[in-house]
């Protein structure tokens, strides 16, 4: 009933804050169909590597649904409104090429290699300092609500927490000495 499919959403939901408010950079790699809450998912994570062959689908119009997991949210402050619309009414699905042109989709591989793409993604950024790359993101989540002026106050709390972090210090050391960084 209701209120148990309530319970099921607010799951989802969670689910979706979550990945939102995790520090680290969240991944998702798609092959196939992303449809409903799965393309739900894949817009909460911050970037998306998609197989050549891969859709995306809000198929709740077809169902008599509206969608859920925050997908309108999302969609709204990456595609135009006239796009989002059609994607709500007619759930018509969007080519991984198409979602790559407009910077939904951050990187587009073969078949099969989604995954594999993801991971070594997932690797060059566990190679830069986790402290640099949680405030970016917190930055770039809060971004759409605030004032220039209070987004400048953030980032300059955020330089400066960073700057003198262990990892702000070992990055410019070793930009000097011109070697890799070791991050902690």
């Amino acid at each position: 009933g209701p209120p148990a499919q309530a319970r099921m959403l607010d799951l989802l939901h969670q689910w979706v804050e979550v990945l939102r408010a995790c520090p680290k950079p969240v991944i998702a790699a798609v092959e196939g169909a992303a449809a409903g809450a799965g393309f739900s998912l894949a817009l909460a994570c911050d970037l998306i590597v998609a197989s050549d062959e891969a859709r995306f689908i809000l198929s709740h119009a077809k169902l008599g649904l509206t969608p859920d997991g925050g997908a309108t949210w999302q969609l709204l402050r990456a595609l135009p409104r006239s796009t989002v619309q059609q994607m709500v009414w007619l759930a018509e699905p969007a080519t991984a090429g198409q979602l790559h042109q407009s910077g939904l989709v951050q990187a587009l591989c073969a078949p099969g290699r989604a995954l594999v793409e993801a991971v070594a993604l997932g690797e060059r950024l566990a190679r830069m300092a986790p402290n640099a790359l949680a405030g970016g993101k917190e930055l770039l989540n809060e971004a759409a609500t605030r004032t220039l002026t209070q987004q400048l106050e953030a980032e300059r709390d955020q330089f400066l927490r960073n700057l003198f972090h262990a990892n702000g210090g070992e990055g410019l050391q070793a930009a000097l000495a011109k070697r890799a960084p070791k991050f902690v």
